[in-house]
């Protein structure tokens, strides 16, 4: 598979969109995962503290594990997979959600990857021997 510019584009927001997810779960996993260790000095029951660390840092390493898959499928796209072509228009309705970057990123991306791209020029052009310019 071969790709455009467009596709390359979008690749790219993938790949800056993913990393930009670990950067704040990386923020919001700390804060979970302090909550849970310091909860019981707040004032909050030992147990129950644990408890929402615990779940917490479940559900931020599930997330982590989302952000990491839409890099690779970026990268994967990049290199001109079709599995990264479908991973990265998975992602791309999954960022339709996103408002307001996470839209722009997603419809252009499924613009891009879903659109017939058109023959370049030079494959347009046939000249035969007889047909040159004197």
């Amino acid at each position: 598979m071969t790709l455009d510019n467009h596709a390359r584009i979008a690749a790219v927001l993938h790949i800056v969109m993913g990393g930009l997810s670990l950067l704040v779960l990386l923020v919001i996993g700390a804060m979970v995962g302090a909550f849970g260790a310091y909860g019981a000095s707040f004032g909050v029951e030992r147990g129950l503290a644990e408890m929402v660390g615990g779940i917490g840092m479940i559900v931020v390493g599930s997330f982590v594990l989302v952000a990491i898959l839409e890099i690779v499928g970026a990268v994967l796209l990049m290199r001109g997979s079709d599995t990264g072509r479908i991973l990265t228009l998975v992602f791309s309705v999954l960022h339709l959600l996103n408002v307001p970057v996470g839209t722009a990123v997603g419809v252009y991306s499924l613009w891009a990857l879903l659109r017939t791209v058109p023959p370049s020029a030079a494959d347009a052009v046939v000249v035969e021997p007889d047909m040159r310019p004197r």
